[in-house]
């Protein structure tokens, strides 16, 4: 069974609702935090990998709650702030934007386009299991990439070697079988460090399985680094062979945890869902859920910056201590805004703030927020968020007694594309708008 969710749809109360027997597969998961299920779950990715790369702690939140309806015989599914895709048994959950529109996802599609910097001109959705083997496929080149700045992997591995240069252990099972005695040879084992191992076998064998899918070889070669990191993984796998894969899938479903290697086991699980897809499409084996789930709080900031770091914002990053501000002299309370230049803060927010007509209607902390950010800065401020509607004038307001003045600026999302790529135009146009509302 399949179905088609919105994020964040508390407040949509005539969606979501399905019969109690049809969706009983989703009881064990409900009210779990997403950090839960990712520990009990290997095959289910959240994207940014590390919860805690997200400042809305979307880990203490649930993918989903089921509520209670008037209808005994009846429940209503809530979700909270992630997009994606999940399975549980046979049931098939899709979860997109609610700032969509229909069923195509665009939005998704795009925003990840553009944060993970993949070429994408066609979208088909007449298969909903190929759309997920997609999106997958679309995380590979940016998992690679991360994985490969730290180095290829390496581990011990046991290298049996057959000569008269015995510097290791003796296979004497195999010096039996091969050696005549006294001819010199010793057959023995050593303990040696290699680039060819299982983990770098599963990415040679994800790499080869691409290769022979629709998107698979334009996803190889989006970009020069990913090109390289391709030829670099074919280059220390040289045991490969095709008819091994089921072996070296065997060999992996233990994820690696490296205290060096950290960007494997990210890429390792994602190997492992694009190998397995024919089995896991979408959860359809017995081995719990699986998935891939996007923060969209996360994600919505991150598109923004595609965006605001062309005309020079500053995008600080909490996690990587860099670009921060500090509210006191001593340089103790630093604070990380989402954006900021020269003559504005602006806060990114994955709300339906677009649709205020006044700033004051915006969160109190919010608001508290970017005053402090204003107040250190010396400049204005203002929050961003995805438009349902194209605004007629920016909602601006300036603070009592003082010339600054708090903002709500947005991108407007579009609702009449007929296909991605007039949706891809019209997002482009809806930027610029944006960034000429900046300069009110």
């Amino acid at each position: 069974m399949r179905i088609n969710l919105t994020d964040n749809n508390i407040g949509q109360r005539d969606s979501g609702t399905f019969l109690r027997k049809d969706v009983a597969g989703l009881f064990p998961i409900a009210d779990k935090t997403v950090a839960q299920l990712c520990r009990e779950n290997e095959n289910l990715l959240i994207f940014p990998y590390s919860i805690e790369s997200s400042d809305d702690r979307v880990g203490d939140s649930s993918v989903m709650s089921i509520l209670n309806t008037s209808d005994p015989e009846k429940v209503r599914i809530t979700t909270g702030n992630v997009m994606g895709f999940i399975g549980v048994d046979d049931l098939q959950i899709k979860i997109q934007s609610r700032f969509d529109v229909g069923r195509d996802d665009y939005l998704l599609h795009y925003m990840l386009q553009k944060v993970l910097s993949f070429n994408l001109f066609d979208l088909s959705h007449n298969n909903e299991q190929e759309d997920v083997f997609d999106f997958i496929m679309f995380m590979f080149p940016y998992f690679l990439k991360a994985a490969l700045r730290q180095g290829i992997y390496r581990e011990y591995q046991n290298i049996g070697h057959n000569d008269s240069n015995i510097k290791g252990t003796i296979d004497f099972g195999k010096h039996i079988a091969k050696n005549v005695p006294f001819i010199g040879n010793i057959a023995y084992i050593t303990r040696e460090y290699s680039y060819d191992n299982n983990l770098t076998e599963l990415i040679r064998h994800t790499i080869e399985f691409m290769k022979t899918k629709k998107y698979g070889q334009s996803v190889l070669n989006v970009d020069r680094e990913t090109i390289e990191n391709v030829k670099s993984i074919v280059e220390h796998t040289p045991l490969y062979r095709k008819n091994d894969r089921n072996s070296i899938i065997s060999k992996n479903l233990r994820v690696k945890s490296h205290p060096y290697y950290t960007g494997y086991r990210p890429l390792q699980t994602l190997c492992l869902q694009i190998l397995r897809m024919d089995e896991v499409k979408y959860g359809e084996s017995s081995d719990g859920i699986c998935g891939i789930l996007f923060d969209g709080a996360w994600l919505w900031e991150e598109y923004v910056n595609t965006i605001l770091r062309k005309v020079g914002f500053v995008h600080p990053q909490n996690k990587l201590h860099k670009g921060g501000i500090y509210l006191f002299d001593d340089h103790t309370g630093i604070r990380y805004p989402d954006f900021y230049n020269n003559s504005l803060v602006l806060d990114a927010k994955y709300k339906r703030i677009g649709s205020y007509k006044n700033v004051s209607q915006v969160d109190n902390n919010d608001i508290h927020q970017i005053m402090a950010y204003m107040k250190r800065l010396h400049v204005d401020g203002g929050f961003i968020a995805p438009l349902e509607n194209k605004q007629s004038k920016v909602p601006q307001v300036p603070l009592a007694e003082s010339t600054d003045t708090i903002s709500i600026f947005g991108i407007e999302i579009n609702k009449t594309a007929s296909s991605y790529v007039e949706f891809c135009e019209k997002m482009k146009e809806a930027e610029i708008s944006f960034i000429e509302s900046l300069s009110i």
